[in-house]
């Protein structure tokens, strides 16, 4: 998370519109990815396996997905439990921070949606 806050510091934003502008950027930052939001949609309901996310997102490869999940750990957005047992098994599900950002993630959806609706209406 630290990188961030650095990258933040580090910024060449205008000096004024820094502060209005940092928490924007961090977000877009720590979500910047192709199959990240997507990720996130699909554990708001529920733990899986990364090969129910792959199934899910089957044009993903596994690397690209694997380099996504690890990264979406990394900044707590979602979290990885792996359970001992024989075969070994693992699951993702959202933190916290994953769950509060599902919010705005629906408000997405809605805004997609909406905005599609005008588009296909003209």
């Amino acid at each position: 998370m630290e990188k961030y806050f650095l990258m933040c510091k580090e910024c060449k934003v205008d000096g004024g519109l820094k502060p209005e502008l940092c928490h924007i950027c961090l977000s877009q930052r720590l979500l910047n990815g192709k199959w990240k939001l997507i990720i996130v949609y699909l554990l708001k309901q529920g733990p899986m396996r990364f090969s129910e996310i792959k199934r899910a997102i089957p044009k993903v490869t596994q690397a690209y997905l694997s380099s996504q999940l690890k990264e979406l750990v990394e900044d707590e957005i979602i979290i990885r439990h792996s359970y001992h047992e024989v075969p070994p098994r693992v699951e993702y599900y959202l933190s916290e921070e994953g769950a509060n950002f599902v919010e705005v993630i629906d408000r997405l959806q809605n805004w997609g949606a909406d905005y599609l609706g005008k588009r296909m209406g003209k």
